[in-house]
């Protein structure tokens, strides 16, 4: 992949938009729009962040503040442990040059993923009107989205990192799955205690968290 000059953390996204369309499509040409520097990184990690700021304050103004530490604790896990995860095989792989670059990636797929499931929806409520039975046409939703998050992960971790197909599924295994036991375990500490997070985040939500007491 042909190297290009990083842009600046202040900069409009757009470049990294269209890396991001490019890259979804099995593209590797789009990954050069990501910057490759630690304020980078930085830049894409920061709205992620702040929306679970939002987020948990919202849940904790509800007056469920114990949850909201503990799905906070969940969500950060989330967010950096697939970088932390690859860092370890960039330097087992003597990689560290693309680490940056990796990880910049990893923090915009989300909004590709959101993008996604933007245009599937559309597609899976015509198939029901159209007569499809909805719990078939949700698990094909689900296993499209979920095979596609899956391949985007290998191909990020094969094209930016540079690396063969087999330590590339390793890579993307590796963070998936240990991305997906650390946000338990915050979960499971909070049930063992009493808790039930899913059911108080739901609620808050149905009731459109009116404010303390609600």
């Amino acid at each position: 992949m042909t190297e290009r000059q990083a842009p600046r953390a202040g900069r409009p996204n757009g470049r990294v938009a269209l890396g991001l369309l490019l890259a979804g499509l099995g593209r590797p040409a789009g990954f050069a729009q990501f910057g490759s520097t630690a304020e980078a990184f930085l830049a894409s990690l920061a709205p992620l962040l702040g929306f679970m700021i939002v987020l948990c304050g919202l849940l904790g103004w509800s007056g469920h503040w114990l949850v909201a530490s503990t799905l906070f604790f969940g969500l950060v896990c989330g967010l950096l442990a697939p970088p932390v995860i690859a860092d370890l095989f960039c330097r087992l792989w003597h990689r560290r040059e693309h680490w940056a670059r990796y990880a910049n990636v990893l923090n915009c797929m989300p909004w590709l993923y959101v993008a996604l499931l933007m245009l599937l929806t559309p597609v899976v409520a015509t198939c029901i009107s159209a007569g499809m039975n909805p719990n078939v046409a949700a698990g094909g939703l689900l296993a499209v989205f979920g095979l596609y998050c899956l391949w985007f992960n290998w191909f990020t971790a094969r094209h930016v990192l540079e690396i063969s197909r087999g330590r590339a599924l390793l890579v993307m295994l590796a963070v998936v799955l240990g991305t997906a036991l650390l946000q338990q375990v915050p979960v499971t500490l909070s049930e063992l205690a009493g808790m039930k997070p899913a059911t108080i985040v739901l609620q808050a939500v149905a009731a459109g968290v009116n404010g303390p007491g609600h």
